[in-house]
C-alpha cells in the first residue's frame, strides 16, 4: 500500500499546526481578549478553530460532538474569566496535531478516495481533509490581521 499522498497530507497539517503555534505565540496576554467585534479576537479565534478540528478528527464519529466540551463549554457561553489561557489553547493544539497525525497513521493513499459522507460536502476522505486544513488556513489568515491590527508583524509561514 502506498503512503506518498497520505504523508504529504501529513506534512501540509503538521506545518499548518506549526504556524498556529508561532501566531499564538505572537500576542500579548493583554492583547490575546482583544479585537475589533465579539469573535474577531485571538481567543475566539483559536478557540473556534480548535474545537472545530476537534470536531473534523473526533475519534468517536457515531456520538454527536459536543461543541465546547474542551473546555466545559464554549467560548459563546462561557464568561471571559473562564476563557482558556494562551498556553490552555497551546496544549488543546498540540493534542489535536498528535490525534491528527495518529488518524493519518493508519490510513494508505487509497483510503484518501474513499467516500466521505459526513458532511461540510466532501464527497472523499482527502476532500474532507483539504476542507479541515483549509477552515484552518482561513483562521490563522483572520490571527495574522488580528496581530497586524495590534503592530505586530503576523502571517507565518511554514
Amino acid at each position: 500500500m502506498s503512503r506518498f499522498a497520505v504523508e504529504d497530507v501529513v506534512s501540509q497539517y503538521r506545518r499548518s499546526f506549526h504556524m498556529l503555534y508561532e501566531e499564538i505565540e505572537r500576542f500579548s496576554a493583554e492583547n490575546w481578549m482583544k479585537g475589533p467585534s465579539y469573535f474577531q479576537r485571538p481567543v475566539i479565534q483559536v478557540w473556534h478553530l480548535l474545537d472545530c478540528l476537534d470536531f473534523y478528527f473526533t475519534d468517536k464519529p457515531d456520538v454527536e460532538y459536543i461543541w465546547g466540551h474542551y473546555f466545559g463549554g464554549g467560548y459563546w457561553e462561557l464568561p471571559e474569566e473562564k476563557y482558556p489561557t494562551q498556553a490552555q489553547l497551546l496544549a488543546y493544539a498540540c493534542e489535536l496535531e498528535a490525534r491528527v497525525v495518529k488518524e493519518f497513521a493508519a490510513l494508505s493513499d487509497e483510503d484518501l478516495l474513499k467516500p466521505y459522507a459526513r458532511g461540510d460536502d466532501a464527497t472523499t476522505w482527502l476532500g474532507h481533509y483539504i476542507y479541515a486544513v483549509r477552515h484552518t488556513m482561513h483562521h490563522h489568515g483572520q490571527m495574522a490581521v488580528l496581530l497586524a491590527e495590534q503592530g505586530i508583524e503576523g502571517g507565518s509561514w511554514y
